[in-house]
């Protein structure tokens, strides 16, 4: 399975999920949704984002070149809301997996869709 394949069943698949990437530590795309404008800058900052989870509190993140609040940061998840519409990142050993939800998803679901396959790389250490 390509890593395109592994974002688009498992994560937009779900329904509980708008669109979605996972990334390598670096930033460097592995795999997003054909939907997801994500910039490799953008890829880089989320990953850099669990280095210096504090400073994002003040500063965000961005993706598609919109501005997300971060509400939450720690080691292995950060979260993010700009209006209606939110993001979770997950790190693993070797990825960051970003899933965005929209209209109408709810964020619980997307958490939990994006924890569970974060669950399953850290449990074939990826």
């Amino acid at each position: 399975m390509s890593w395109g394949d592994m974002v688009n069943n498992n994560l937009v698949g779900s329904g509980c999920v708008s669109k979605a990437a996972i990334c390598g530590l670096d930033g460097s795309i592995w795999g997003k949704s054909d939907n997801f404008k994500l910039d490799q800058s953008e890829g880089a900052a989320a990953a850099k984002g669990f280095l210096h989870k504090d400073g994002l509190l003040g500063t965000g993140l961005k993706f598609e070149g919109e501005k997300y609040f971060v509400l939450q940061a720690d080691d292995e998840r950060i979260i993010g809301k700009k209006g209606p519409n939110g993001f979770f990142c997950y790190k693993t050993a070797q990825a960051v997996i970003i899933s965005i939800y929209e209209g109408g998803v709810q964020p619980e679901q997307c958490s939990k869709v994006t924890g569970s396959l974060a669950d399953y790389f850290k449990s074939i250490n990826y």
